[in-house]
């Protein structure tokens, strides 16, 4: 969890489940974003979850009426100190933020009356976005068919996809665009400042002047569209968010969070409607709708532009006032696009709805939420902090008072539901469960909630618990460690969920008075938090019980109703119209495969060679050793008086019948089931009262093979596993950090049967969720495990396997506990008898602070158990012994392609194998084709032709294999062809040498991206368990730098030789995700598959 000022991110429910990013999948398990064109991975959980942070609602009226009270106000400073406005614009507020040493300025554009958030901060990595505000009448899907649309093309960038080059040959660290339920942002973000503005330039010239609104091959194309090839062949529904939208409608999760907020908002059509768009109504949207609606809402007027870094503020109005001056003003877009007001119910009601699970899966789907709208307006500043620290005594982490009370009943299987949430017009509180026995279990539910939320309102907290989630909260507002995520990104989402109903974007970063009266108020008032929860939650009768039941035919049903409903469409067509059809799809089909032409894409500013840093980027740290022989590594950064801690230690040697349980161990060192000398509870609150967090899990790691100096493939079987403890704290308590490492690692509780069945019973549905809506996450991981060890491991503890084993763990911890236990024991006296000297002690922070943190290090290595092996030893080594050195076994047995069956509506396909032997170098060209393969010949094959909603490419360097995914795709068979027709698109396609240059551009944008100290630290602790230097990241560098056509042939060659493989262990194999029906359509069209149903598995499933 990170914070900027009083907004706080954490795992979204309803906003998430309606929140969808062109050209990514949203990870709900752990809120990654990952780029479908196959670009790196990005945190973001803090800037799409559901608690954004909400102003005071003031009246408000365009230019020339009355102006926000946050501009009149006495905070407002609209002549605080001189300032050069240019003559476009008026300057309503300039504030200084000493929380985080930033200046925040508002701009008004006088003659179209759009705002403009100038943030200075000293940051290289510049952000941009604009926003508009979209509400919906209907679920038609039209603003995320128009967020996709608007960049397939401009007034001024004339190719295809402005976008996709953009993501080609661009340095950005951010692209994308998100549709909201009453809003579209689109943002992008650069380190350097030419390419920053080239960004910009394209994406206002996308959103304002898009080819789309002209096109109506566009809508087509990214919504939906009738396709038939012949007459004789059946008609059939195409489209990118088509197809998006049926993999969010194939997921319980989804549809239950869609239910609550329909039911929160029954008066408010954008609430209630589905802004991403239901696969049902999608076909209903025309194309005159569609251009209705940008000319509605897409207007400068009805606009909020964001600037952050550390560019000119002259140069950001500058290039705005360039684009503003086109329009018009249009005073009453604001108000039409207006949110309206959900009038809070007299009463509590219910609702009920069935969805989607396989057959044989019904038992324990059942869930249920109970929901509160809070208000009929915005929560008051102060008071959203408070909500803060009152949703982390309720539901903040395991041991918090509500979620204890839920998952300790026994009525479900996962806490759901995520607290007070701000970030819409209206605050809303939810909180539930999954997994529960039947849906009259739902009013069990309703009732502990109630119970539980009475007992706070009336006995309120102990003092322990309140001072841990005060100093929890306040410690994520002064460190704003957002993670891998960019922090100009989380100011931008921040500022956005205020200003999108036309309040103060900047009051909410200013947190100190606020949480001084906070405090103030919880020391004068004991009951001030209590009052809240009655107040807004047990006091307000716009309250609804939600419930979802399953159904194991409605997926079923849903596909032979929409195959009927296609039957009668084409019946009903006479013969012309079915020639249309052909003929449009014929023309759509020619549009998407012919390529841009030259002069269009050099219309698209980018960068050269020339204008890249050709020097890599180093993580200086300095190796120490500490007592008891332990190794530690120190890095010197700014990280504002907090040390970030890493305890790694070498576990290869254990017993790999214990790698099953390696997970429910972790979640038991990291504090789930308390330690010997404190209660779960006691533990938690030790925690929170003295750190920002601490947790345990665990890796694998692969050392760097090296011939004659240089890094090559490694073997198969080179692996080491790696447990590790991590935690923050202010420098003052240090002590109290590494005493909890020791506490939590070597003394957790290993009998506390009914915690243990709660979290395998989390981690099933977490996983029954997984499989439904990320297959071709668990494709690529199964395609790994037939080639080498680490990907055999990721499999047997975190893929399909892994599925079949929580089960058996599951059925043993109920039947069986004693054994389990023994279990637990074996790997806790492994890591006790563990080899001090294979421990590493990563630190990062300030000076000041490390000197305090080495002398804390000192004293816990001192006390280490376990003893010293013969000889000095290296905590890099591999000391798998004999117990995973069995895994060899597993390796090298005949490879097949499989099929496995889950509850969707669209596919996940992989097809992976070897490029490279043990032994052979990876050239850095690899990563520069690997980048042009997915944003050029899958982008057009498998997503715009295709209809996907993405599909990557991914190269092992360290292993040498690799492997074709999609997402969300309509085609099962026609996407395998176009994987192995890509080694011949490389080998024979005429590619310039301008597209060459492109290609190596955005990878080099792939290895140069921010980093907060926190994760440059950890880039470093990756860097040194694995042997790979800054010389090895140069030489790599200058290769890419350096990729030419003829590596492109050379790959290609290669690519070809592996796609032709025929030996039984090295051929390439297929696994694809699916629908039964789908799969057993693409037998009957010539593919072999061996088909699994992936819930059906009474034993684990077996390792080809």
């Amino acid at each position: 969890r990170a914070s900027t000022g009083r907004h706080s991110w954490t795992s979204a429910v309803a906003v998430a489940a309606s929140l969808f990013i062109f050209g990514f999948e949203i990870n709900k398990k752990n809120y990654f974003l990952k780029n479908n064109s196959g670009g790196k991975q990005m945190m973001l959980s803090k800037a799409v979850g559901n608690r954004f942070r909400d102003g005071i609602t003031y009246p408000f009226r365009k230019a020339g009426g009355i102006l926000p009270r946050w501009i009149r106000g006495s905070r407002a400073h609209l002549t605080a100190r001189a300032q050069a406005v240019p003559n476009g614009f008026s300057l309503l507020k300039t504030e200084e933020i000493d929380e985080y040493s930033a200046k925040a300025t508002i701009f008004e554009h006088k003659k179209t009356g759009a705002q403009i958030l100038s943030m200075e901060k000293d940051d290289d990595n510049k952000v941009f976005g604009v926003a508009f505000r979209t509400p919906v009448e209907d679920s038609m899907g039209i603003p995320h068919i128009l967020e996709h649309s608007v960049l397939c093309g401009s007034r001024k960038y004339t190719t295809k996809s402005p976008f996709i080059q953009l993501q080609k040959s661009s340095l950005k660290t951010f692209l994308n665009a998100m549709t909201y339920p009453d809003r579209t942002l689109y943002p992008v973000a650069s380190m350097n400042d030419k390419d920053f503005y080239n960004l910009v330039d394209v994406y206002l010239d996308s959103v304002l002047h898009p080819r789309a609104i002209g096109d109506p091959n566009v809508m087509a194309q990214e919504g939906w569209h009738y396709e038939l090839n012949d007459a004789e062949s059946p008609l059939s529904i195409k489209g990118v968010v088509y197809n998006e939208m049926k993999g969010v409608y194939s997921s319980p999760d989804s549809l239950h969070n869609y239910l609550t907020f329909q039911a929160l908002f029954p008066d408010v059509e954008t609430y209630k409607e589905r802004s991403g768009g239901d696969p049902e109504k999608i076909p209903s949207l025309t194309y005159e709708k569609f251009r209705e609606f940008h000319g509605k809402y897409y207007h400068p007027s009805n606009a909020r532009f964001f600037f952050y870094g550390n560019d000119p503020v002259e140069k950001r109005l500058e290039i705005l006032e360039q684009y503003l001056n086109d329009f018009e003003p249009l005073p009453e877009v604001r108000g039409r696009s207006e949110v309206p007001t959900q009038s809070l119910k007299s009463s509590p009601y219910s609702v009920h709805q069935t969805v989607p699970v396989a057959k044989g899966q019904e038992a324990n789907k059942n869930t249920a939420t109970v929901a509160w709208l809070v208000s009929e307006e915005r929560l008051p500043e102060n008071e959203q902090l408070a909500w803060q620290v009152i949703d982390q005594l309720l539901i903040g982490n395991t041991a918090a008072k509500l979620r204890k009370a839920l998952s300790d009943s026994g009525l479900g299987s996962a806490v759901i539901g995520g607290g007070m949430s701000t970030g819409l017009k209206q605050p809303y509180y939810s909180i539930g469960l999954k997994g529960m026995a039947s849906k009259e279990d739902s009013q069990k539910v309703l009732d502990l909630v109630l119970e539980i939320l009475t007992d706070a309102a009336e006995n309120g907290f102990e003092e322990s618990a309140l001072d841990a989630a005060l100093n929890r909260v306040e410690f994520g507002l002064r460190e704003f460690d957002t993670g891998s995520s960019q922090r100009g990104l989380s100011f931008m989402f921040s500022a956005m969920s205020d200003w999108n109903y036309d309040q103060d974007p900047i009051q909410g970063f200013k947190f100190e008075e606020d949480l001084a009266q906070l405090k103030d108020n919880m020391a004068k008032d004991p009951n001030y938090l209590k009052s809240l929860i009655k107040t807004r939650l047990l006091d307000n009768n716009h309250r609804v019980l939600v419930t979802s039941s399953p159904d194991s035919s409605l997926e079923e049903k849903k596909l032979n109703e929409l195959k009927e409903k296609l039957q009668n469409v084409k019946s009903g067509m006479s013969d012309e119209e079915i020639q249309e059809v052909m003929d449009q799809t014929k023309k759509l089909t020619a549009l998407q495969a012919a390529p841009d032409k030259p002069e269009d894409i050099a219309k698209i500013p980018r960068l050269t060679l020339k204008d890249l840093d050709k020097e890599a980027k180093e993580i200086p740290f300095e190796e120490i050793t500490l007592e008891g022989g332990v190794r530690g590594l120190t890095h010197s950064l700014a990280t504002n008086g907090i040390v970030y801690a890493d305890l790694v230690m070498d576990i290869s040697g254990i017993d790999t019948s214990l790698l099953d349980v390696l997970n429910l161990f972790t979640r038991i060192a990291s504090g789930a089931t308390g330690t010997t000398d404190k209660s779960r509870v006691d533990l938690r609150h030790y925690i929170d009262t003295h750190t920002g967090g601490v947790s345990c899990s665990w890796t694998t790691f692969s050392p760097i093979n090296r011939k004659d100096g240089e890094v090559v493939v490694q073997e198969p079987d080179k692996v080491s596993i790696k447990l590790e403890m991590t935690g923050k704290a202010v420098a003052e308590k240090s002590d109290e950090l590494f005493q909890l490492f020791s506490e939590m690692l070597y003394d957790c509780k290993l009998d506390d049967q009914e915690r243990v069945i709660q979290m395998l019973k989390e981690s099933k549905s977490g996983m029954e969720s997984g499989l439904v809506g990320g297959g071709n996450r668990y494709a690529g991981t199964r395609l790994a495990s037939m080639r080498h060890i680490q990907g055999l491991i990721s499999e047997k503890s975190g893929g399909l396997s892994y599925y079949a084993s929580i089960c058996r763990l599951l059925k043993e911890a109920e039947t069986d506990f004693p054994s389990l236990q023994k279990k637990l024991q074996k790997v806790k006296d492994a890591i006790r008898s563990a080899d001090p000297t294979s421990y590493l002690i990563n630190l990062t922070a300030d000076e000041k602070t490390l000197e305090k943190s080495l002398s804390s290090a000192q004293k816990f290595t001192a006390t280490l158990p376990g003893t010293p092996a013969e000889g000095a030893g290296d905590p890099r080594d591999i000391r798998s012994g004999e117990s995973l050195e069995k895994f060899k076994e597993s390796l090298g047995k005949d490879v097949k392609d499989e099929g496995v069956i889950i509850p969707t509506q669209v596919n996940y396909i992989g097809l992976g194998g070897r490029l490279y032997q043990p032994g052979e170098r990876v050239p850095g060209s690899a990563s520069v084709i690997s980048n042009f393969l997915r944003t050029a010949y899958l982008w057009d094959k498998v997503r715009v032709i295709g209809g996907a909603y993405g599909a990557g490419f991914s190269l092992n360097n360290r292993f040498g294999t690799f492997a074709f995914t999609s997402y969300r795709d309509p085609n099962v068979k026609e996407t395998v062809e176009n994987y192995k027709k890509a080694a011949e698109f490389l080998i024979n396609e005429d590619i310039p040498d301008s597209e060459v240059e492109r290609a190596i551009i955005g990878t080099i944008s792939g290895m140069d991206y921010p980093q907060t100290p926190r994760v440059k630290g950890g880039a470093s602790l990756s860097r040194y368990l694995t042997g790979y230097n800054h010389e090895d990241a140069q030489r790599y560098r200058d290769e890419v730098l350096g990729t030419s056509i003829e590596d492109f042939r050379d790959f290609g060659r290669r690519l070809q030789k592996a796609l032709d493989e025929k030996s039984a262990t090295d051929k390439p194999a297929i696994v694809a995700f699916g629908s039964k029906s789908s799969l057993s359509n693409s037998l009957e069209e010539g593919l072999s598959l061996d088909l699994i149903d992936a819930f059906a598995q009474k034993e684990e499933v077996k390792m080809t």
